[in-house]
């Protein structure tokens, strides 16, 4: 019995020592993340911030100056090349196109004058207007001679009687002649006769109405005396009356030659000349008509809008700025360490922040070459692969380039790698954390792929926490 109360107290004591043993390795030995490298795709990505420009940007002016008339769109619209998109005043410039457009067409007529030469209707007036010329003049003239043949015959019975005949016979032709002239106007008015057919009646009026005025004058002189200078005078009278109708026949017979002779080569160029100096004007002015329209030289979106109506502008002053948007790059500048790394070809995702719900796709066109040796940074061109609808000039962008891939590789944590003279990672071997060397293969934003390790490995999770020798109680996932 005593020996076996002593077996019990020896055990009980031994179990007392373990459990004292066990506290002081626990103390000693604190609880430290780990896990084991598991096998998973890995992507390593460069990120950056970027803008967006467009390849094809224009700034639209005007050829002339002027004041604008109205704008016609606005920031943000898309216009198609050729639109019109701005207008200066014109108005000044429309009053003088409406008067070159009527003096191509009086040069016009002209011309075709010129070619076709008189009409009918202008030859029977100006055989008309030679007529009335004839015997207008020559009434003038037998009037002015009979007066001077009176004055120097004196006021004998038989001149009295002679003068008061022939009053009396004026007289008859001038109511004659006033009776014919109504009757002709009654036919004209009906159409019944041609405007040369009046005036000839006209004409032949006014003849009996001088004649009878000389024929009461000579009535007059027949009754006395002529006195010295009043033969004088009517000598002269006789003179100027036939140099009028020498005249006056002269001008009316020389236009009506010119009417019946046919075009003259000199008067069809200078009538051509007179419609093509009409018609370049009217080219002149509709090209500067044309100039006060401004229209967009590019498809595009508005960006800019520099102008508006009322506002004076110069001749090729910037009135909008257009941006082609079929046609954009984005920029984007990264550390030059990532030279080694980026590459013509490689695949990014684009994030505009106003649209984080919709990313894009991206190549990258251009690495380099240009490098800031200021801020040490490499620009990066890249090409969208198929350009969102929302994107604009000059937005900024968060870019990340898919620089390497690895399907199925071993990782571990980023937060398990650290630098020290190479790559290394902490593990838990018995206890004890030890420095393992790796090979980083490619390290994403999550997981680092390595080589030199096993998948049994207790891999430190936070490699900052712990130091190499330290005494370590591993645990995954929260379990010792």
């Amino acid at each position: 019995m005593r020996q076996r109360k002593g077996l019990f107290v020896g055990l009980a004591i031994g179990a007392i020592l373990l459990g004292i043993v066990g506290v002081r390795f626990t103390l000693s030995a604190p609880r430290v993340e780990v896990v084991r490298p598991t096998s998973r795709e890995v992507v390593e990505v460069v990120v950056a911030t970027g803008r967006v420009r467009a390849l094809l940007q224009s700034d639209v002016g005007s050829e002339t100056g002027g004041v604008v008339s109205e704008v016609l769109v606005r920031e943000g619209d898309v216009v198609q090349a050729g639109q019109l998109v701005a207008r200066l005043r014109r108005e000044e410039l429309l009053e003088q196109w409406n008067a070159a457009r009527a003096a191509v067409e009086t040069a016009r007529r002209e011309l075709q004058q010129a070619l076709r030469g008189s009409l009918p209707e202008e030859i029977a007036r100006a055989r008309a207007e030679l007529e009335q010329a004839e015997q207008v003049g020559r009434a003038r003239l037998e009037a002015a001679q009979q007066r001077l043949r009176q004055l120097e015959t004196g006021g004998r019975p038989e001149e009295v009687a002679r003068a008061q005949a022939a009053l009396a016979e004026a007289e008859s032709r001038r109511k004659q002649a006033e009776a014919d002239l109504r009757r002709t106007r009654q036919l004209y008015e009906a159409g019944a006769l041609s405007r040369a057919d009046l005036e000839r009646a006209e004409t032949a009026l006014e003849a009996a109405r001088a004649a009878e005025a000389s024929a009461r004058a000579q009535v007059e002189l027949a009754r006395q005396p002529a006195r010295a200078e009043e033969v004088e005078a009517a000598r002269a009278e006789v003179q100027s009356a036939r140099a009028s109708y020498e005249q006056s026949v002269r001008a009316a017979r020389a236009n009506l030659q010119l009417l019946l002779r046919q075009p003259l080569r000199e008067e069809v160029e200078v009538a051509r000349a007179r419609l093509r100096q009409a018609e370049a004007n009217v080219r002149l002015i509709e090209e500067r008509l044309r100039q006060r329209d401004v229209y967009a030289p590019i498809g595009g979106v508005v960006v800019r809008r520099n102008v508006e109506p009322g506002q004076s502008v110069l001749p090729g002053q910037s009135l909008l700025s257009l941006a082609d948007l079929r046609r954009v790059e984005i920029l984007m500048e990264t550390d030059e360490a990532n030279l080694p790394k980026l590459a013509a070809g490689q695949s990014a995702t684009v994030v505009v922040p106003a649209y984080r719900s919709q990313p894009f796709r991206a190549v990258v066109k251009q690495v380099g070459p240009e490098i800031d040796t200021g801020r040490g940074v490499v620009t990066v061109r890249l090409t969208p692969v198929k350009i969102p609808p929302f994107l604009r000039p000059d937005m900024t962008v968060d870019v990340s380039v898919e620089v390497q891939r690895l399907a199925n590789a071993l990782t571990v944590p980023v937060s398990a790698v650290v630098a020290r003279s190479g790559e290394v990672v902490f593990v838990v071997q018995e206890g004890v954390v030890r420095a393992k060397p790796v090979k980083v293969l490619v390290r994403g934003e999550e997981a680092v792929a390595v080589e030199g390790l096993s998948p049994q490995d207790l891999v430190v999770k936070q490699a900052l926490r712990v130091r190499e020798g330290q005494k370590a109680t591993p645990q995954i996932g929260g379990q010792r």
